[in-house]
This record gives C-alpha cells, sequence and structure tokens, in this order.
C-alpha cells in the first residue's frame, strides 16, 4: 500500500502545478487516497466473468477435479466452438440469468471448454493430453453439448446436444441437473458413467 501511495504521489507531484502543491499541500496529501479510492471503485465496477453469466472456459482439469471432489458438486461442462450461433444463444439466454440469478450456485460447477482448442490440456487424473483426445473422449458431434461429470470427468447423465428453445432448454436442463446430483449421490455406481450415446434433444447445433 505504501509503494502504491508513493508512487500516486510522484505521479501527482508531475501533474499538478506548483503553485497548488505549494498553496494547497492539504489537497496534495488527500489526492492519492483520493485517486486510490477512485480507481478500486472503477475496478470493482467491472464485471466478472462469472458475474456476466459466462461459464469459466478451462484448460487445467485437474483443478476442476480437486474443486469438485471437495464441494461434492457435478461440473456441468459445456463444450462450445468458434462460430457457433446456438452456443451464444445458450449462454445469452439461460445460462446468463441462471448464473446472475444464483441458481446454478450450490447446485454444478459451470466450466466451458472450446472444441477448437488446439495443444494441449491438462486431464483430471493431472495427465497433459491433446485437446482433441479430450474433445472426442466425450464424443462431441456438435455444439452446444453440455455433459454433466464427476470429480474424474465420467459422465453422470446422458448430454444434452444443441439448443432451440430457452424455456425447453431450462426445464431439460434442470432435469438433467437433479439427475446428476442423485448420481453422485450413489458415486460408486453413477449412471451412464460409460459410453454415454449423445442424443440431440433440442434440434439446432453447430456441426
Amino acid at each position: 500500500m505504501r509503494r502504491i501511495l508513493g508512487i500516486f504521489n510522484d505521479f501527482n507531484r508531475k501533474i499538478w502545478p506548483k503553485w497548488l502543491f505549494r498553496s494547497r499541500p492539504s489537497i496534495l496529501g488527500q489526492a492519492p487516497s483520493f485517486l486510490l479510492a477512485l480507481i478500486m471503485l472503477l475496478l470493482n465496477g467491472i464485471p466478472s466473468a462469472a458475474a456476466q453469466g459466462e461459464a469459466q472456459s478451462i484448460d487445467d482439469w485437474a483443478k476442476e477435479a480437486e474443486l469438485a471432489r471437495r464441494t461434492g458438486l457435478p461440473i456441468m461442462l459445456l463444450f462450445s466452438s468458434d462460430h457457433c450461433p446456438y452456443c451464444v444463444r445458450l449462454k445469452a439466454e439461460v445460462l446468463a440469468p441462471l448464473v446472475q440469478d444464483g441458481e446454478l450456485k450450490d447446485n454444478v460447477l459451470l466450466r466451458e471448454f472450446n472444441i477448437d482448442t488446439g495443444g494441449k490440456i491438462t486431464d483430471f487424473d493431472g495427465e497433459r493430453i491433446r485437446s482433441r483426445i479430450f474433445v472426442s473422449r466425450y464424443g462431441i458431434y456438435a455444439t452446444p453439448t453440455v455433459f454433466m461429470v464427476d470429480h474424474r470427468g465420467e459422465p453422470l447423465t446422458e448430454p444434452i446436444v444443441g439448443f432451440k428453445d430457452a424455456n425447453a432448454y431450462k426445464e431439460h436442463l434442470n432435469e438433467t441437473i437433479d439427475s446428476a446430483i442423485m448420481s453422485l449421490a450413489t458415486i460408486g455406481n453413477p449412471r451412464f458413467a460409460h459410453n454415454p450415446k449423445p442424443i440431440p434433444v433440442l434440434g439446432q447445433s453447430s456441426d
């Protein structure tokens, strides 16, 4: 803090007229605190990604695995892609309102992975793998696709593929979240844990 105030003091001496510094030392004495408070106010006014209802884009799934294990929450894994209008609509019409209203909090960990991401990522078990292997594991053939997975990355429910109507999607999503939570209660033998068969239940998607 002292270092920050010192920087502001130096800044003030450069931008404030010398006559003001000589005649109004009290103003200058308050200027650093005032400017610091102003900057903090501006920063607080900038909404975070979570506040705007955006899913966190992840490339280190080991950290998410630990968080899911610790909290006992399912991970809502949204697969999106570049130039996907239905992904944009899903996030704007469904996910953003749900996040902003707090309806997903304490129910799921909302995370996103862009299937067009290249290179390597960290898998749920900490192993470095190519992103295309991560995508192919879940049999992604269209976006948006939403999986509910546990801390090991194992699917807990059937995926939701595509997007058409916001109200229908919300209803189906709520049912899927409830089902995922029930599956976590019996994590020793979760439903649909192996070889899930994607079903395009909502009609429209980008492939």
